[in-house]
């Protein structure tokens, strides 16, 4: 199992009020929404549906339903108008009259449950948090597949959704309890580098979510009146700095000084540098950084192994951003397309060591091929609030942070 076999991807973390489901897939099987919202879910939000309310997709998924797949998905159903349903039942349709297969699922309302669905051949096997609930043998040529409630006389499709992924082959009840169990662990990254590459990890951070100091604002004080008159219709923040308190292991002295100095070296390119923090699957927090003071190190040598302490200071010159992201899977998918209008200058750090600056205009267009295939996140800063209208071919994952 690899990402790459990964052919959807609907994590539903959209905020409430947005048009479109984002797939983090390189098919990029966008959904369109009518009526769902999107709530607190099982991991960050999660689409919530009321009956009519749908998110449909205008592209197939695979090639036909003959091959093999996997279907994950959390869920958590509703109240309905008659009741409260204590099922979920998976129904497959296959060709000819009255040929199909039910299977139901145990769901209390209000409760995340982990489904799954395995096609292996002619073998269709269903989960419930990585427990096998039931395996059908059925030869037909399989036509549909829809998860239900248990209830009758009303509306269907009241509940929640998240994490919906899809893959192109059949997973193992190990690959399912792997999916459930190990979430994204957290990482830091430099320019794409991890830090434990070099044996460093992180311990404590500061500055990261934190909202920078505001600017200073025109300000007058009057001698005949109380107090200061202070202009707070215009209001801009400082530059952000973050503190990572760090420490370093080695197994020799020798080990230790190529790790640090490594490590140091990366700061040492023209520019700025990618500070990636991974806290979720598919929405990592980004800034493009500078070093701000030197990297001392507390140390005490040893023969052996050798730990180290030092704290990395870093400024985030442009704080205020947008985050994308672009995949690119052939030449047709190559090129990152934006078209803004901004009475202020923008830069767009397109996530390949590329960048553009003091982007400004009315519909002004800007495009940037990448070369290789992969996933990029090209991040938009500057006066992000004024800017009035703003399109791209790439998922917006972060809109303003």
């Amino acid at each position: 199992m690899d990402n790459k076999n990964i052919i959807f991807q609907m994590p539903f973390d959209e905020n409430d009020g947005a048009l479109v489901a984002y797939d983090y897939s390189s098919n990029r099987t966008d959904g369109v929404v009518s009526g769902a919202h999107f709530v607190q879910g099982k991991n960050g939000n999660a689409i919530s549906f009321s009956g009519d309310d749908t998110c449909e997709v205008d592209k197939s998924i695979l090639p036909t339903l003959s091959v093999d797949f996997s279907m994950l998905m959390w869920v958590n159903g509703a109240e309905c108008e008659v009741g409260t349903p204590t099922q979920l039942i998976w129904m497959l349709a296959f060709a000819g009259l009255d040929n199909y297969v039910e299977v139901p699922i145990e769901a209390k309302s209000g409760t995340w449950l982990s489904l799954a669905l395995v096609k292996h051949g002619v073998k269709y096997r269903f989960y419930a948090n990585s427990s096998l609930i039931k395996e059908v043998t059925n030869g037909g040529t399989l036509q549909g597949v829809s998860l239900n409630q248990d209830h009758y006389g009303g509306d269907y499709g009241f509940g929640l959704l998240d994490d919906v992924k899809m893959y192109n082959l059949a997973l193992s009840q190990q690959d399912l309890i792997s999916e459930i169990s190990s979430a994204k662990q957290q990482a830091y990254t430099i320019d794409g580098h991890d830090f434990k590459d070099y044996g460093i990890y992180v311990s404590a951070s500061d500055g990261l979510l934190s909202r920078p100091k505001l600017k200073d604002p025109l300000t007058v004080n009057w001698d005949n009146y109380h107090g200061e008159s202070v202009d707070l219709m215009h209001k801009f923040i400082e530059a952000r700095d973050i503190t990572l308190s760090c420490f370093v292991k080695a197994e020799s002295k020798i080990d230790f000084i190529k790790r640090v100095n490594d490590f140091a070296h990366l700061f040492d390119k023209k520019g700025t540098n990618r500070l990636v923090v991974d806290v979720h699957p598919v929405k990592p927090l980004i800034y493009e950084v500078y070093i701000k003071d030197e990297i001392e190190v507390s140390k005490t040598w040893n023969d052996s192994s050798m730990v180290g302490m030092f704290k990395l200071k870093l400024r985030e010159p442009e704080p205020v951003k947008k985050v994308l992201k672009h995949i690119r899977v052939s030449e047709e998918t190559k090129t990152c397309e934006i078209t803004l209008t901004s009475t202020k200058y923008v830069n767009i750090y397109w996530g390949d060591g590329n960048v553009d600056y003091d982007i400004a205009g009315k519909d002004v267009s800007v495009q940037h091929e990448y070369t290789e295939s992969g996933g990029y996140f090209p991040v938009v800063t500057g006066c992000i609030d004024e800017i009035t209208s703003f399109t791209t071919n790439a998922i917006i994952v972060w809109e303003r942070i």
